[in-house]
């Protein structure tokens, strides 16, 4: 069974309702309290604070502090520093596992080597001792500074941060006050608390201000063993209780690292996933508007391709409906002033028909369209040598012609319309004359 007095779980620094560390609860003061009795000492108090001020200066002049008296940095480094030298003092340091014992306590302040602790996750042992009890160099020699201890603060001296001091000293009071130390000596193991970022400014001020100004943060009693219950412990009881609370610490640390690193891994896996998430969305928009914009190309192409057909209709209608304009029907056979002419189509046939003598090059172009086309009037005179209305090959649109001898070309690319006003007369195509016929778009 642990014995009494050792152990525990608390949070110096942070109020409770023992008083260690902080303030009492305090319960709802009342309507005098509030606007009689505090605005009342309030003032008093303002008034010998100056009134005293004289006596304060004049005291402090005559009356010094010593040398390890206040909480400068030079002071609780000296408080720590005088430990040490006290060590050295009653082991005799001359001896191996003296001096390891001497080098194992920090010289540093405790404000310092708790925002070390803090930055590494370790433990902080803290040894208080009053200069006045007979019994504190039996403790150091036969508990602090046994083998078992030295080998256990030696194997963990970067996890355990070992510091001393005595309640002479202002750091060692101010410790003493925070631990709540009914007796001396007393060893206690403390475990830095860090805090949530979301913890705000004033509450960390008031932390410290709750431990005189000793500590930068709070901090968890997590071991405490004190007067006749530290006395009456031997060497390997304790060594073994701070290896136990040491390594329930280990645990805790190892716990909150393993937690700490699964939070990361589920917040990298969740960003991870939003990321592919995003992608995919992405791909997926990318994707929607590649097949907008194929559709509406299509869409598109579609309603050039029928704009291109009803175009291409209405260009054949204009085309049909010009040669219609420009068709004469042939003259009958004995008619005076007729020209004859053969028409010696693209495919080898050949065509006979009479025109006027003053119809026009562009008449003998429209008869071919037409013929082509197979748009003749049905009324078309049984005598004409054109060949029946369905016909094989394909149909000719645009049409040259010309002639063997002389040699002259009606209508030629380039010149499609130029002799399309002409008569028959004016081009030497009467009374007959053989024209052959090319197709433009061959």
């Amino acid at each position: 069974m642990a014995p009494s007095g050792i152990g525990g779980a608390h949070q110096i620094g942070a109020g409770n309702g023992n008083g260690i560390g902080g303030f009492g609860g305090a319960g709802r003061s009342s309507f005098f309290q509030r606007f009689v009795y505090g605005p009342v000492f309030g003032w008093l108090g303002f008034f010998f604070r100056y009134a005293f001020w004289p006596l304060r200066r004049i005291s402090d002049f005559l009356l010094p502090l010593g040398e390890y008296e206040g909480m400068s940095q030079t002071s609780t480094e000296g408080a720590s520093k005088l430990f040490t030298k006290y060590l050295e003092k009653i082991l005799f340091v001359n001896t191996d596992a003296g001096n390891d014992i001497v080098q194992l306590f920090s010289n540093k302040s405790y404000a310092d080597l708790q925002q070390e602790a803090a930055s590494s996750d370790a433990l902080i042992m803290v040894f208080l001792h009053s200069p006045y009890h007979r019994s504190t160099e039996d403790v150091c020699r036969r508990l602090l500074c046994s083998p078992s201890m030295v080998r256990f603060m030696t194997e963990n001296k970067d996890r355990v941060k070992a510091i001393g001091s005595s309640t002479s000293t202002s750091q060692g009071a101010s410790l003493s006050h925070s631990l709540v130390a009914s007796s001396f000596p007393v060893l206690v193991l403390l475990q830095p608390v860090k805090r949530s970022s979301s913890s705000s400014s004033s509450n960390n001020n008031n932390n410290i201000s709750n431990l005189g100004g000793i500590a930068p943060g709070p901090v968890k009693l997590v071991f405490k063993a004190e007067g006749p219950t530290l006395m009456k412990l031997t060497a390997m009881q304790l060594t073994t209780l701070v290896t136990a609370t040491f390594q329930k610490h280990e645990r805790a640390v190892l716990e909150a690292a393993s937690r700490k690193y699964e939070q990361e891994q589920a917040t990298t896996l969740r960003r991870q996933q939003d990321e592919e998430y995003q992608e995919t969305l992405r791909q997926d928009q990318e994707r929607e508007r590649q097949r907008t914009e194929e559709r509406l190309k299509a869409e598109k192409e579609e309603e050039e391709r029928k704009e291109e057909e009803q175009r291409k209709v209405m260009d054949e209608a204009n085309r049909l409906d010009r040669a219609k304009a420009l068709h004469l029907d042939e003259p009958p056979k004995g008619t005076p002033g007729c020209a004859r002419i053969r028409f010696r189509l693209p495919n080898g046939k050949q065509l006979d028909r009479r025109f006027g003598a003053n119809q026009t090059i562009g008449s003998l172009k429209a008869f071919l369209v037409l013929y082509f086309a197979d748009e003749l009037p049905e009324n078309e005179p049984s005598s004409s040598s054109a060949t029946p209305k369905k016909r094989e090959g394909t149909i000719v649109k645009r049409v040259a012609m010309s002639t063997n001898f002389p040699k002259r070309i009606y209508g030629g690319e380039g010149n499609e319309e130029s002799d399309d006003d002409k008569t028959l007369k004016e081009c030497d195509l009467c009374p007959q004359a053989v024209l052959m016929v090319q197709d433009l778009d061959a």
